[in-house]
């Protein structure tokens, strides 16, 4: 037995055995997919033809949120979009619990679409652009600090305004 093994650890460092080569190159990075602008036109809900939504996965803690036909129509009609920047950084996001799948309209474009529970959503277009959506539209500015948006220095209590002055 132990030559079998010594015979067989020769032949691989020899050269014996056929391995696939590792490679050192990084994988390929998609590139940025475009963000929808002001005049990318959102579907509206009476132009959906079919709806399908993908399985809810079995390992999900949110077992009852899952998207209807007539939660993605509402999604569509009073959703805001925001670019991708806000809907990424301006919001907190839950993690593995997308619900997705498709939409076709009734001039036959294929729409892919993903909600989080919490109020957030895309929609992905043939052509790569990406629509962000946001239940509720928040404050967002990037180069504004955080607490910026989140007072009205007359909301602060006196004892945060006696710091700021001294």
């Amino acid at each position: 037995m132990r030559t079998m093994v010594l015979i067989l650890a020769a032949s691989v460092i020899a050269g014996g055995c056929a391995q696939k080569p590792v490679s050192t190159a990084p994988a390929p990075v998609p590139g940025p997919q475009a963000e929808a602008t002001a005049n990318t036109v959102r579907p509206k809900p009476g132009d959906i033809a079919e709806f399908k939504a993908d399985p809810t996965p079995a390992r999900t803690h949110f077992k009852d949120f899952k998207i209807e036909r007539k939660d993605l129509e509402d999604i569509l009609r009073t959703w805001y979009q925001v670019s991708q920047e806000h809907w990424r950084h301006g919001y907190s996001h839950v993690a593995f619990e997308d619900r997705t799948g498709t939409i076709k309209l009734k001039d036959g474009t294929a729409i892919r679409w993903m909600v989080k529970p919490g109020g957030l959503a895309t929609l992905t277009f043939q052509n790569g652009t990406k629509m962000y959506l946001a239940k509720e539209l928040t404050p967002w500015k990037k180069d504004a600090e955080p607490a910026a948006f989140l007072f009205h220095p007359s909301q602060l209590p006196d004892h945060a305004m006696a710091k700021k002055s001294s």
